[in-house]
Formats: structure tokens, sequence, C-alpha cells
């Protein structure tokens, strides 16, 4: 019998996808959520799911959402223009009398861009970046006192588009508490070719602007497909294979390009399901754009239980294809790493640029701990510098991102990647987790912690090291069983003792899992297991962050002060987390060990 991803391979059809990719650039375009184009796009895709035998429904429920009204823009001093602009999504609209301010330049809108300057009661500008994003920016200007952002586009000072979003951090459905913190500042879009005038005006000498923004916030009923195929042999484990279905502008390369090679994969796997061993649940997010990751959120929130037990990887698709791009890049996370570059060398011939996976996107997973896949080529370093750096593109998120801005051979690729990533991880014996590679990042996070300056409490991180060093261990023998079960499955061909291989195995995935869902939350979140840090967040991507921040502020603080108690109070109470995190880890590994070890020497030695 010919392998899966032998067969899905050659089923794939570019000419399929292609046509989905058309219906949806330019039969629907833009399709913000609660509108009656992304009904039109969900039900095209439901009824697509339908023919091909899935499992297909349309998830409906209330996200918080925005619409963009007006906006205007003027400069008032040292000189008077006026600046063509439009508003971002879930912002403080002005009165309709506007407000004015000095202007000050903010570099891309980080942190470390505020450094010297004060912008309270003042308008902020930023470039347009995806480090930190949209969301972020709106955050950290809310943060430091801004009565108003201005955001030019990326790309080249020639682009004339005027790129459209959301700035609403909070990521997903707000609760009592996080919808207190959504930012109340007025933000507005203007091109490249104005924020390069306006940034040249704000170095040569004061400069003043007025402006106008109104945009709605409300709550709407969402859209979301969800297609479900059932696998054969372990029925009750799944990949999520997924990407945003809300889309501004014409929608090609966001992300209609997405949309596109997940039907064509929903077709493929379809048409041959009598092989697949594990099922595949495909998913069209709703709520991505404006309201931040609504839909992938609310997704984990409602399938917490099935996601915690069975999920074995989420892989988002977004943005593939998209032309003069070449560089294949895969953002994830650690325990997949070598995995991941192996299957994308084996398909582009070529090594992969890894990134770690950030809060953005639909990164929704962190905290239940599922692991997230996304990969999509980019452009090269040289590309990147003359565009300005628009990673994704200069027509991103506007009527400019036409069809013709993907590469139809490229498209291609990425199909081909996706089925065989998709394959892969439907019909592994042993799901490719690869923990030691956890435990030297772990040990790695908490030397770096050791070394911030100004603060005794790192002595404090010693005895997690002494844990580390121990779960390091234990997670070699990890590796090693995976390596003695695969050898084992192609040796036996006794069915009885085949049995006992993959019972062997089940028991080792389970453990995998186990460690997977325990570490995610501390080393990819502030927020914890159960809550979501903001779209773009500047701490995820810092050192086990519920250690970092507490340690960070106290080696500013002066010893036996008020905060300074307060903060290391938090402080021991995190570092007390993490180490039941890694002992918890600990256990499972020496429990699951001593299962196999007397299972292996029962079947086989």
């Amino acid at each position: 019998m010919k392998k899966l991803e032998d067969v899905i391979l050659n089923e794939l059809s570019e000419e399929r996808a292609f046509k989905h990719m058309e219906f949806l650039v330019n039969e629907v375009g833009e399709r913000l959520a609660g509108t009656e184009k992304i009904k039109k796009a969900a039900n095209y895709i439901k009824n697509e799911m339908e023919t091909y035998g899935l499992d297909v429904r349309i998830d409906n429920f209330y996200i918080y959402h925005s619409y963009p009204k007006n906006a205007e823009l003027r400069v008032t001093y040292p000189e008077t223009k006026v600046i063509t602009t439009k508003p971002t999504c879930h912002i403080a609209s002005t009165l309709p009398e506007g407000i004015e301010g000095e202007l000050i330049y903010a570099g891309v809108g980080g942190y470390e861009d505020y450094k010297g300057k004060n912008v309270e009661g003042k308008i902020v500008l930023t470039g347009m970046t995806w480090a930190p994003p949209r969301p972020e920016k709106a955050r950290i200007a809310y943060e430091k006192g801004a009565k108003a952002l201005i955001i030019m586009n990326w790309g080249p000072t020639n682009n004339p588009v005027i790129q459209m979003g959301g700035t609403k951090s909070q990521w997903g459905n707000p609760t009592p508490e996080t919808f207190r913190d959504i930012p109340q500042i007025p933000v507005i879009a203007i091109t490249r070719a104005a924020g390069e005038y306006l940034k040249e005006l704000c170095i040569k000498e004061k400069v003043k602007v007025w402006l106008r923004a109104e945009a709605t916030r409300e709550w709407v009923k969402a859209n979301q497909p969800i297609g479900i195929l059932r696998g054969k042999k372990k029925p009750e484990e799944f990949i999520l294979v997924g990407g945003h279905l809300e889309a501004w502008g014409k929608t090609a390369i966001c992300n209609s390009s997405g949309n596109a090679v997940t039907l064509e994969l929903a077709r493929a796997f379809a048409k041959h399901k009598d092989k697949l061993e594990r099922s595949i649940v495909f998913a069209f997010w709703d709520g991505h754009e404006v309201a931040e990751a609504a839909g992938s959120t609310w997704f984990v929130d409602t399938n917490w239980d099935n996601l915690t037990k069975h999920c074995i990887a989420y892989v988002n698709i977004d943005n593939p294809g998209i032309i003069g791009t070449s560089i294949p890049g895969v953002r994830g996370v650690t325990e997949l790493k070598d995995f991941l570059k192996n299957v994308i060398k084996e398909e582009w011939k070529k090594e992969a640029k890894w990134s770690n996976a950030y809060k953005g996107g639909d990164a929704s997973f962190f905290g239940v701990g599922v692991p997230y896949i996304s990969f999509a080529t980019g452009y090269t370093p040289e590309k990147l510098k003359e565009l300005n750096y628009a990673s994704l593109s200069p027509w991103l998120h506007s009527e400019a991102d036409t069809i013709d801005k993907i590469d139809k051979d490229l498209h291609a690729k990425h199909l081909r990647f996706d089925g065989l990533l998709v394959s892969k991880l439907c019909n592994m014996l042993v799901i490719p987790y690869n923990c030691s590679l956890v435990a030297d990042e772990l040990e790695g996070d908490l030397k770096q912690l050791e070394n911030i300056e100004g603060t005794k409490l790192t002595s404090r991180l010693g005895s997690l090291l002494n844990e580390v060093a121990e779960f390091k261990e234990l997670t070699k023998k990890l590796e090693n069983y995976k390596e003695q079960i695969e050898r084992l499955s192609t040796q036996i061909d006794d069915s009885k003792k085949k049995k006992g291989v993959e019972e062997i195995a089940n028991l080792l995935n389970q453990t995998l899992l186990k460690i997977s869902r325990n570490i995610s939350p501390i080393m990819r979140s502030e927020a914890g297991r159960y809550g979501h840090d903001p779209y773009g967040y500047s701490l995820v991507g810092k050192p086990i962050p519920i250690l970092y921040t507490p340690l960070t502020k106290l080696a500013k603080l002066k010893e036996g002060s008020e905060e300074f108690i307060l903060w290391e109070t938090k402080f021991t109470r995190e570092r007390n987390r993490v180490f039941d995190v890694i002992s918890n880890s600990i256990d499972h590994i020496l429990l699951a060990s001593t299962l196999i070890d007397e299972r292996l020497k029962k079947y086989y030695v």
C-alpha cells in the first residue's frame, strides 16, 4: 500500500486551489465579520467541503467587532497640509471637532522607541511593522499617555496603499477584566509617503497636527466553517488545519491564498480518507482581522477538553505564495523544530529560516499547549530592506491585494508542503515532539534570567536549573524510546506484537502530549494556561515571561521598599509555579518510563 503522503502529493491540484482563490478574491472580496460577504464565503466553503464528504458545520457566536467610518488629518504647524487617511478599527472615536496636538515620531512604536520621549498628551507617529504589530503599537502608545496614534504604511515610498486593520490589543473576546484594558485611543493610518513627510518635519522642528477619526464598536455574529474528516485507526486524535477567513481588501494574499490551500487539502485527504490514521479538522476562522483572533480563541475555549486530550498540532495556513518571496520560513514551537526543518528540507531542498511562534496570527493555542506551526516563504533580506520591511507585502489589507500578487507556481509548492506536513502528522506512529529541545530552551532561558543585573534574587533560580538538569536527562530516555519503537515497528511482522508496539507508542505519545501541555504556558505566555496575552505582546518571546517581568522590575527597585517587597512576592510565587511545572514533567516521564520499560521487556527482550 502506498504511503499516505505519496497519494496525497499525487492528488493535490493547484488548478483546483486557484479556482477557489479566484472565487474568493473576485466574487467575494473584502469579508469582515458580521457582513453578507463573509456569509457568502462561509457558505461557499461549507458547500465545497460537503461535496468532499466531510462532516461540516458553520459555528455562529458573538464577537466584539468594529467597522471603520471616517477620518481626517491635516498639519497645522509649521505649515498647513491636508493628508489622506483612514481610521483603524476598535479605536476611541474623537468628538466631531477632532483633536489637535504636537506630533512626536516614535520609530516603529516599540518600548525602546519611547526612550527619552515624553508623549503624554501628544500625538504619536510610528511606522508599520509586525515587530511590534499594530495592536501592540496602540497598547504601548496608550500606556505612554499619547492622545492619538498615526501609523504610516510599510513598503516603498511610492506605495499608494493605506493599510487597514484593528488595534484592539486584547486577544479574542474580552472578559470583564480585560474589557477595561482595551486601548482608548484614536488611531489612523496613512501612506508611506505621507508618513515620511511627517517624519522629516518632526526631525526638523516642532510639528502640530489635527485629526478626527470614527469607528464603531459592536457585537456581531461570526460565521466560522468547520469540516471534520475522521481517521480510521485513531479517530479521537486529530490535526487541526486552519487559517483566517475574515479578510481586508481584495484578499488574495491575506488570506484567500490560504483558504484555497486548506480547501484543496480537504478534498485530497477526503478522497483518500481510508488511509488516514488520525482525524483532521479543517477550520476557517472568522473574527481574525478586527476582533483579534476571536474565532480561533472561541474554538479553543469551547473545544478545550478535546484539544487538551487529543490535538497533535495546529497547522496555520496564511499568506502562501506571495510574489517575489523565496526564503522558506516557519514559525513554530521548540518541540517541533527538528521535525519541521526536516520536512521543509525534504520538500524545498534547502534549509528553513526558523522563528519561534509569537502571539500573532491565530496563535490562540499557547495556553492549551497545542503546538503551533505556520509556514510561508519570505523575502530576501535585500528585498525586505527595499520594501521598508513590508514582510507580508506592500499590498496587505488593501484593494491592491489582487490575485496577480500570488505566484501560482510558488503557491503550488506551498500546497505540496502543507500536504506533506499534514500527511506525516496524521500517520506517524510516534508524534514528533522532541522534549530534549524544550529542556535545552528552558535551561538557556533560566541562564539568561540569571544574568539580569541589579537584583540578588536571581540566585533563587539555581534550584530551578537543578530541576531542569534532571528533566533534560530524562528527556533523552524519551528520544531513546522513540528510536526503539520505530525500529521495532519495522522489524516485527507478528500482528499481536505489532499491536504491542502500537500500545507502547500510544503511551509515549500521551506522555509527550502531557509534557507539551504542561510546559507551553510558562514558556510562551505571561497570561498563563487559561488567559491570553495581548496581540503581539512584547513580553512573549522574553525568557520565561512570568519570571522576566518581576526580575527586571526588581533590578530597578530599592531593596526593602514597598514596591520591591510586592514584586519579590510576585517573583517568589511565579518561581514556585515554574518549579511545579518542571517537577510535574519529571513525574510524567518517570511514570511513563516504568510502564514502557516493563512492556518493552515483556514483549521484546
